[in-house]
């Protein structure tokens, strides 16, 4: 058991590294590519005139890359309802920064007489992975190696120098005060979920018929799935979870005997885990973005007990047996309906705008 949840949880953090490190890559590679001796991506304002890939446009000329960008979105609320937020998961600049940060914090975690150390020297150093990150952000507007040049010589423009601050700045404050809330509270994205997603798009979830009643007890304490009690019906799990998040209003719960216990051992390393606090076992949440801390902690929590893994996953909210997912899926439908429609709008401008030159 604790080989499968150290397997699981090393697959998802795989993919977190992958796409952490493609990100940034792309993020801080791009402005140093080149095509032909010219940027690869270059939007170049004060020349009014965009570099993509040796393909050089005016802002008129532009209009294919407005459909590709809507065409873009529409396949990322294609993915997110048919299969969640993996997007706020896997890629999202914001949680990259994040975790890279985290990742820091580890390296930077000294003991002994170098604890004292280790908070300047991680301020220090994501003061200026900050600023590189404000300075790649104006490498796609202004030649980075212009820019690079400029800034070691002192002679940048006004504009410059305050655009590569301002990113800068928001870089790092936003990552070590704000984080999640970004997601939770400012992300529009995150805002618009009830828009694009429906009832039958995965989300992360308490098992609360297998969970329930959560308590403490001893090791040699099997699984509910081996054990005479089985699962819990719907109704009796939700209560139990009702009156485990509102004891004020329902009560404290009973004392129940090691028998009678779900697999939840109440251990709290979910809440721990998760960046906002967020209690999952509660029930569905607009706040969470879905980054599976949860899931690898309670992974982690029911190998020590020797119970099967997936208490918390990642599925859809009604099974695969119900009523209720047969039939069309109309908001995956129409997302793809306008990423294939801005496709073929991006195809016939872009063919418009050769014919022209």
């Amino acid at each position: 058991m604790g080989e499968a949840s150290a397997k699981s949880s090393r697959s998802r953090d795989s993919i977190r590294q992958l796409t952490t490190t493609a990100m940034l890559a792309a993020f801080y590679g791009l402005p140093w590519l080149h095509w032909n001796d010219t940027p690869w991506l270059l939007l170049d304002i004060d020349a009014r005139q965009f570099q993509i890939a040796g393909l050089q446009m005016q802002p008129e000329q532009s209009l294919p890359l407005l459909w590709l960008a809507l065409a873009a979105l529409a396949l990322l609320c294609l993915a997110t309802s048919l299969y969640g937020r993996l997007w706020c998961t896997y890629a999202c600049p914001q949680t990259v920064l994040t975790r890279l940060f985290r990742k820091l914090t580890g390296l930077t975690a000294f003991k002994g007489r170098m604890a004292a150390l280790g908070p300047p020297l991680r301020q220090g150093l994501w003061a200026g992975i900050a600023l590189w990150t404000g300075i790649s952000f104006v490498g796609y507007f202004t030649p980075i190696a212009d820019l690079v040049q400029g800034l070691l010589s002192f002679s940048l423009s006004g504009w410059e120098w305050f655009w590569i601050s301002f990113y800068g700045l928001a870089t790092w404050a936003n990552v070590v005060y704000l984080h999640e809330q970004v997601c939770s509270y400012l992300c529009p994205y995150s805002r618009i979920q009830p828009l694009i997603t429906d009832t039958r798009t995965p989300a992360i979830q308490y098992n609360a018929p297998r969970g329930e009643p959560r308590g403490p007890r001893g090791l040699d304490n099997a699984s509910v799935l081996h054990r005479s009690r089985g699962l819990l019906d719907a109704t009796t799990a939700a209560d139990y979870v009702f009156r485990a998040a509102h004891p004020a209003i329902a009560g404290a719960m009973p004392n129940f005997s090691p028998v009678h216990l779900g697999d939840c051992t109440d251990c709290g390393a979910c809440v721990a885990a998760c960046p906002i606090g967020l209690d999952i076992r509660n029930g569905r949440s607009r706040s969470c973005i879905g980054c599976g801390n949860c899931m690898d902690a309670c992974d982690d929590a029911m190998a020590a007990s020797h119970y099967p893994l997936d208490l918390i996953h990642r599925a859809r909210p009604i099974t695969d047996g119900d009523a209720a997912t047969s039939g069309l899926r109309i908001k995956p439908l129409a997302f793809a309906g306008i990423a294939l429609l801005c496709i073929v709008l991006a195809a016939f401008t872009a063919a418009s705008v050769v014919g022209a030159a």
